[in-house]
């Protein structure tokens, strides 16, 4: 690492240790963890709050809203799944969609809602990442833009992101999934 790189380093570790830490913010309410041992992927449903969860041991679909387990299958090898498109068949009440994925081989889910709000990464301590959940038009990066943002978590992450309504957000590792929900107005 050359003497630019340490210091804009340095000066990452110094900006992010402003944000307070707070393991979920002002207006949602943290769900559920779900332990997943060999999560490989999850996708939202475009149609609900329902996660699907792929794992070496098959898959499940989760409830964002309720933090319910709502489904499972046992099957781990069939035309259900693409790594390549990054696609699953669901099961259960998703039995019918097609389930855009995001983890270990690629993909993403939405990082930002239609109420402005987003998620936000940064790993100054890699293989470990920050994750921070930031209000309309901030910034855990920008100085001045950090007031709104918060530090959720550090941990080894596979994917994390919103639902496609935006009321609801995730983060999965190899071996769980957090969940959150918009509380209703």
């Amino acid at each position: 690492m050359n003497e630019y790189e340490k210091n804009n380093r340095a000066r990452l570790i110094q900006l992010l240790s402003k944000i307070p830490s707070q393991p979920c913010p002002p207006g949602w309410k943290k769900t559920g963890t779900f332990a997943v041992g060999g999560l490989t992927e999850v996708g939202f449903s475009q149609r609900s709050e329902l996660l699907l969860v792929v794992s070496s041991a098959g898959r499940g679909v989760i409830d964002c809203t309720q933090g319910e387990k709502v489904a499972r299958d046992d099957e781990v090898d069939g035309d259900w799944y693409s790594a390549s498109s990054l696609i699953c068949e669901g099961i259960g009440p998703l039995k019918d969609e097609q389930i855009k994925l995001a983890g270990i081989v690629g993909g993403g889910l939405p990082r930002s809602n239609k109420s402005g709000e987003s998620l936000e990464s940064a790993a100054p301590n890699w293989p470990k990442f920050d994750l921070f959940f930031c209000s309309p038009y901030k910034s855990p990066f920008i100085e001045g833009h950090q007031t709104g943002c918060l530090h959720i978590v550090s941990d080894y992450f596979r994917t994390f992101g919103f639902s496609f309504s935006g009321n609801s957000f995730i983060f999965a590792t190899s071996s769980d999934v957090t969940v959150f929900s918009k509380l209703r107005e």
